[in-house]
Formats: C-alpha cells, structure tokens, sequence
C-alpha cells in the first residue's frame, strides 16, 4: 500500500508549470506581508501625529510609500508569471492539439490505403454502376413476359 510505482512521469514542463505556481503563491505570501507593513507603517505615522513627533511620522509616510512601491513592482511581476503560465499551460494543449490531428491524419492515411486509393473507389464506383446497368436490362426481358402472361 502506497509503495505502488505510478504509472504517470512529471515532465520538464509540468514541473515548470508548478514551479510558476509556486512563485505566484510566494508573490502572494509577498503581498501580504507587505500590506500588513504598509498598514503599520500607516498607523505608527498617525500616531506620531498626535504624539506631536513630526519627523517620525514623516519617515513613516516614507517607509510606507515606499512599502506600496514594492507592492506595484510585485503586482507587476505578478501579473507577468500569471501570463507566462497561460501561455505555456495554451502552448501544452496546443501540442497535445496538434499531435492528435497527426494521430487522425495517419489513421485516415492508413484507411485510405487499404481502401485503394481514390481510383480504385472510382473504378468500385463504376463497376457498380456497370453491375446496376446490367441488372436492369437483364431484368427488362423478364418484366416483359411477366406482364404479358
């Protein structure tokens, strides 16, 4: 139990793909950290207003703006991994796409050998035809003295 082998191997790209997806959830880890940062640095400036300590609720001001200025940067990079795993995560369908149209293109290929070739359907196709023709003039005598008994 549990020590069975798996049949599935992880490939180069889905381990990319987990990779980009860790990141995102680290930049998301990032984010938050720097809001609760941002919301403190907010709150020690206010309260270094009403203390009178002017300066101090300045460089407060000042950690915290730049605070937000990491928080654009990592929006930023955020949104760019995001469009970088669609793009890889479309990329890997389109692959499995394109590998299934060559998959149905050998089969139809394969069929279309065993069938002969379009020439031989023709040549099927008119035999047929010939058989038909043939069946109905074979026919016209018969018909002819069934109706005339």
């Amino acid at each position: 139990m549990g020590n069975s082998t798996s049949s599935h191997k992880i490939s180069a790209q889905d381990k990319a793909i987990l990779d980009m997806k860790n990141q995102r959830d680290k930049l998301h880890q990032y984010q938050r950290r720097i809001t609760v940062l941002t919301d403190r640095e907010k709150e020690i400036a206010k309260q270094m207003l009403a203390k009178g300590d002017k300066p101090r609720a300045l460089l407060a001001l000042r950690r915290k703006k730049y605070q937000e200025s990491l928080l654009a940067k990592t929006d930023a990079q955020l949104e760019q991994l995001e469009k970088l795993t669609s793009s890889v995560e479309f990329a890997l369908v389109q692959k499995d796409v394109v590998f299934g149209l060559q998959q149905g293109t050998s089969v139809l290929n394969e069929i279309h050998k065993e069938m002969g070739g379009l020439e031989h359907v023709e040549k099927l196709m008119g035999e047929t035809a010939d058989a038909i023709a043939y069946q109905q003039v074979s026919d016209w005598p018969v018909m002819i003295a069934l109706s005339g008994s």
